[in-house]
Parts: C-alpha cells; sequence; structure tokens
C-alpha cells in the first residue's frame, strides 16, 4: 500500500500508524521543484504537481486506518486545489514583511503570488490526524529559494490557512490542536502517556534481579 495515490483509498482503509503515497496536484505544476527543507537537493526540473504525502492512521480497535474525515479532507484538495493553493500563496504574501525583516537580500522581492512560482515549491503533503467540523488538517511542506535548510511549513484547514512557519510547521499537531480548542485535553493525554511510560521504565538495578 506504500506509494500508492491517496485519492484512491476509502475511508477506514488500513493504512499503518502512517501511510506514504502521493497525490496529483495540478495546480502546483510548473513551480520549482524544491526539496531544500533540512539540506535536500533541488530538481532541476519544474513539478509535474505530483506530490509526495505522509498520512497519519488513526487508531481504531488496535488498527490504523484512514478515517472519513481525512478522506473528506484529501478530496476535497483534489478538487478544490487552486483554491487552497492561491490561498495559501495569498498568505505568503501578507507574512512577506515578516519574511523581509528575517532574511533581508536572501529573499527576492515578491510583488504577487505568480512570482513565488520561480522562488518556491511542494515538497510533501502532511494528512493530520486532527480535525474540524468534519475535514482533517493538512500541512504543506515547501522548499524556498531564500532557506534550503528550514524551507516553509503552512498548516491549513481546506482552504483557510491556520499559521505560517518553517517546514517543521507543516506537521505541527499543536498548531492544530490549538485551533480545534482540543489542546488541554491533548496536553492531559500527553501527560497520562508519559506518567503510565515512567512507571512501566525498570529502574536499572531491576535488571539484575
Amino acid at each position: 500500500m506504500k506509494n500508492q495515490n491517496i485519492s484512491e483509498l476509502e475511508p477506514n482503509t488500513i493504512i499503518g500508524d502512517d501511510h506514504d503515497g502521493w497525490i496529483n496536484l495540478p495546480a502546483w505544476e510548473g513551480f520549482q521543484a524544491r526539496n531544500g527543507a533540512y539540506g535536500a537537493k533541488n530538481s532541476e526540473e519544474p513539478s509535474d504537481g505530483i506530490i509526495k504525502t505522509h498520512t497519519i492512521g488513526i487508531s481504531v480497535d488496535y488498527v490504523h486506518q484512514l478515517s472519513q474525515a481525512q478522506f473528506e479532507s484529501i478530496q476535497y484538495l483534489t478538487n478544490n486545489s487552486e483554491i487552497v493553493r492561491d490561498s495559501l500563496l495569498n498568505s505568503l504574501l501578507k507574512d512577506y514583511p515578516n519574511a523581509k525583516e528575517i532574511y533581508e537580500e536572501l529573499i527576492p522581492e515578491i510583488n504577487s503570488i505568480e512570482e513565488y512560482k520561480e522562488h518556491l515549491g511542494l515538497s510533501f503533503l502532511h494528512i493530520m490526524d486532527s480535525e474540524k467540523d468534519g475535514f482533517a488538517y493538512y500541512g504543506f511542506e515547501l522548499g524556498c529559494s531564500w532557506d534550503d535548510e528550514h524551507g516553509v511549513g503552512v498548516m491549513m484547514h481546506k482552504d483557510r490557512v491556520i499559521k505560517v512557519g518553517l517546514a517543521e510547521e507543516s506537521f505541527n499537531h499543536w498548531t492544530t490542536y490549538d485551533d480545534n480548542g482540543t489542546s488541554e485535553q491533548e496536553q492531559k493525554n500527553w501527560e497520562k502517556e508519559n506518567e503510565q511510560l515512567t512507571r512501566e521504565r525498570k529502574k536499572w538495578w531491576q535488571f539484575w534481579k
């Protein structure tokens, strides 16, 4: 099931803890095929719109599945790739003064979303396991000409941009929890899981018994 077109997956399909596949997003054709985040090399050819994906499976009865909310988001993105792309790019353009202050002369002059095409490329799409109103969040991990090491990350819900940051923002669970109002409960769950692990972890002297 690895390296499969995720648009063909049905709800409740068992995919494991996570699933690496791909999706065809024609709206990103012609953008620079940059995999620049974390030092990966850039391709010389423009993107053909085929984007690598990473989907986090939802735990149900001891197996991990594609949820209905994830299915709905994949279908939404497939059918509205241009709308989602333009919303993302408009958010980057709005954030441009902040990026300019940080990167100074490293970032090129950009005055319209069309100008990002020569300097930006989508390298990964992350389908998150958190959701809101029946649609899962997804994060866009992009390479850019002004920061090959850290890239750009954008977390979205449908065509709404939640947060713009470095590449790691594209898979930041806590951004989604803050947005859907579950951060307090997720924090409690995290603390409970760590307490359990601490109780189960043997002290060093117990290995000698």
